[in-house]
């Protein structure tokens, strides 16, 4: 028999291949043009990189303790490595660690689809493979704004796509030595993104048990010792070092964390579970399309551990989840699943044909199989937005604090200024600010890398042990005496209601409220009042030039 490549004509192999470099082109060219990201918690990791690069890892603060305050460590390295080559480009190193994510998480997938299918005209053909995902895969929207927000999502995809290859190269032929691979990339995959540990758990688990020739044993066994040695050692380490073992957001994260928290329905985990299968649909109709019993094993190696992982998200609060990012890193796996499943039924095609019936029998199949693949999707959309309706109707009943007690002497509002354009000039003023300055805030990102020698007091507790632990509270606020507080987001009630009813505030701050979207209050008689004074008066006046700063100042209403 030919090999594969010899049975492709090379009109063919042409058009492959220009299909792969006119979807890599414009894809390229689409982020290339996209502007810069304003996904504000990528420039967390930016602010991590920089004081990495000044000698302290993982400090959020320069010369406070490490915290485990980015949720992955791989990400931090790659954003780190390039931030070093390129100093100051903030917004490129992120949109360049995330975007080269993306185009190597499109390479793996189409290795992944060429090394392990069967079919001989298939396997090894990577031209076709290229030329059929691409275009189903990486024009979707959701893909497209994860390779440009500079986050680790697409790191957190790849790491999966190569839990999977090592799953599938274990499985083809098991032993100790593949299995200590295996475990090697399991443990990053969970530095990629903890969540990932579902996958780099139960996918070399199954693989292993529905794929695998006997024997077996000895493989499972170094696999599941050596990773669950790592993972034991990797917990104990960031707990000594960093003084948590998991990541400060997924305490931050869980559900009713945040009191009297607005977002706390309307970051809504069905509708973006939506949108991630959305991206994921094609391949999902091709395995209800071409699924048979010779691929339903692969399909339980590749889907329990995505649904596991879906299923596990649900009980984490979502913020900051567009276009189904917590959801997103488990597509590679409805990918490879379904173009695994297609791989099988062109194998088996021939028998399929030569069966009772032949090909009409096959056509009415495939039809109905369709019909149901494409009801299913309907379906299924429709059942996520009304369970998303549902989810997002409980905050009609939720308990908010009101945002009220306090007046001003002007009778007409300050112009609105975008959050965006907000969080520019705070950066600004705080990058003019001496070194050392403390601001209290909860949109954090851009500020804190605009200014990596300000004291960022982190709100929301996703660099704050303190906060992160034991929640918000203004008492450790006051006790901290920031220089400056941009009042939290609006969404915060609770948290903005105990700052607000604090004297300290009152006492000991001038407060300005809605300055610079949410709000700013100054504190005065420290030593950096008077410079803080005026670099205020400057970015008011840019913001909003022939208002007086003193007309919008909050004077405390009677109790």
């Amino acid at each position: 028999m030919l090999p594969a490549r010899a049975r492709i004509p090379n009109s063919l192999r042409l058009l492959f291949a220009l299909t792969v470099v006119a979807v890599v082109l414009d894809r390229s060219h689409a982020l290339l043009s996209a502007g810069p990201t304003d996904f504000d918690d990528a420039y967390m990791y930016l602010r991590y990189a920089q004081n990495a690069l000044a000698g302290q890892w993982l400090a959020w603060n320069r010369g406070e303790p490490p915290v485990y305050g980015v949720t992955s460590l791989l990400h931090l390295l790659l954003v780190t490595l390039v931030d070093g080559v390129l100093p100051g480009r903030h917004a490129a190193v992120l949109q360049i660690a995330s975007g080269v994510a993306a185009l190597v998480l499109l390479a793996g997938l189409v290795t992944l689809c060429a090394r392990f299918c069967q079919d001989v005209r298939l396997r090894g053909n990577y031209l076709l493979w290229g030329a059929v995902l691409l275009p189903l895969f990486c024009t979707r929207e959701a893909f497209f704004f994860h390779a440009h927000t500079g986050m680790d999502t697409m790191l957190a995809a790849l790491a999966n796509a190569a839990v999977v290859f090592a799953s599938l190269w274990l499985a083809e032929k098991p032993s100790s030595a593949r299995a200590l691979v295996a475990a090697g990339v399991g443990l990053l995959a969970i530095e990629a993104r903890p969540d990932n540990a579902i996958v780099a758990t139960l996918c070399p688990l199954l693989a292993l048990l529905l794929l695998a020739p006997a024997p077996r044993l000895r493989p499972l066994f170094v696999w599941a010792s050596v990773l669950g040695f790592l993972v034991l050692v990797d917990l104990m380490l960031k707990a000594h070092l960093l003084g948590t073992p998991l990541p400060l957001a997924f305490y931050a994260k869980q559900p009713w964390y945040y009191r009297g928290f607005v977002g706390e329905f309307t970051w809504n985990p069905f509708l973006f579970l939506e949108v991630a299968l959305a991206t994921a649909s094609p391949f999902l109709v091709a395995a209800v399309l071409f699924s048979r019993r010779a691929s339903v094993r692969v399909l339980l190696v590749l889907l329990i551990p995505a649904v596991a992982t879906i299923a596990a998200l649900f009980s984490v609060n979502q913020i900051m989840g567009h276009l189904g990012r917590f959801y997103f890193p488990s597509v590679p796996l409805f990918v490879v699943a379904g173009a695994l499943v297609t791989d099988r039924w062109i194998q088996g095609l021939p028998d399929q044909l030569r069966s009772t019936e032949g090909a009409p029998r096959l056509a009415r199949a495939l039809l109905i199989r369709l019909a149901c693949a494409l009801l299913a999707l309907l379906g299924g959309a429709q059942a996520l937005e009304a369970a998303g309706r549902a989810y997002q109707a409980r905050a009609q009943t939720q308990a908010l604090a009101s945002l009220g007690g306090y007046s001003v002497s002007a009778v007409a509002p300050l112009p609105d200024l975008d959050s965006w354009q907000a969080s520019h000039e705070i950066a600004r003023l705080a990058a003019e600010a001496p070194a050392g300055t403390s601001f209290a805030m909860s949109e954090h990102g851009l500020v804190g890398a605009s200014a990596p020698r300000a004291v960022i007091i982190d709100l929301l507790g996703l660099h704050d042990r303190i906060f992160a632990r034991d929640g918000f509270s203004a008492a450790e606020l006051w006790r901290r005496k920031p220089d400056v507080i941009w009042m939290p987001h609006p969404d915060h009630t609770q948290m903005l209601r105990d700052i607000l009813d604090s004297d300290e505030l009152w006492q000991h701050y001038i407060f300005y409220p809605d300055a610079f979207t949410y709000g700013l209050a100054l504190r005065q008689g420290g030593p950096r009042t008077a410079i803080l004074t005026g670099l205020f008066a400057k970015h008011w006046k840019a913001s909003y030039p022939g208002l007086r700063p003193e007309d919008y100042r909050a004077r405390q209403s009677r109790r």
